[in-house]
């Protein structure tokens, strides 16, 4: 299980009232960890992420969604994060998604989550474009 499922599920369980899945978290921490400005392909890297995730994988460690519908998964989640004011989403289809967080996405981020932590995360996605 990849470090950022884990701590997205602490941050859930620390914030209940937030309203948010395992696979909205993790993509929140992936846009906190990755800003736009970082030229990285926002969609294709989320999708690679969350093929890693136990939570979209069965018990044979097999993910079973297409491509499509890994697509719309990160795309609803998405919707899911802009609905709660937690990212801005300038552009967003099948191919290309351009997001970046709101400041109470940020907010949310920092406060729940410790420096190394996020440095562990950083690391795990990779720093480079």
């Amino acid at each position: 299980m990849p470090i950022v499922e884990l701590v997205a599920k602490k941050v859930i369980e620390s914030n209940p009232d937030i309203g948010l899945g395992v696979v909205d978290m993790i993509v929140l921490l992936w846009l906190y960890t990755n800003p736009y400005s970082s030229h990285r392909r926002q969609l294709s890297s989320m999708k690679n992420i969350l093929k890693m995730t136990e939570t979209l994988q069965n018990a044979g460690g097999k993910i079973e969604v297409t491509e499509d519908e890994l697509t719309q998964i990160v795309l609803a989640s998405l919707g899911r994060l802009k609905d709660n004011g937690l990212v801005y989403i300038r552009s967003a289809g099948i191919h290309f998604v351009k997001g970046t967080l709101s400041e109470k996405g940020v907010n949310l981020v920092e406060k729940s989550i410790g420096t190394p932590v996020l440095r562990r995360i950083t690391a795990e996605f990779g720093d480079n474009p």
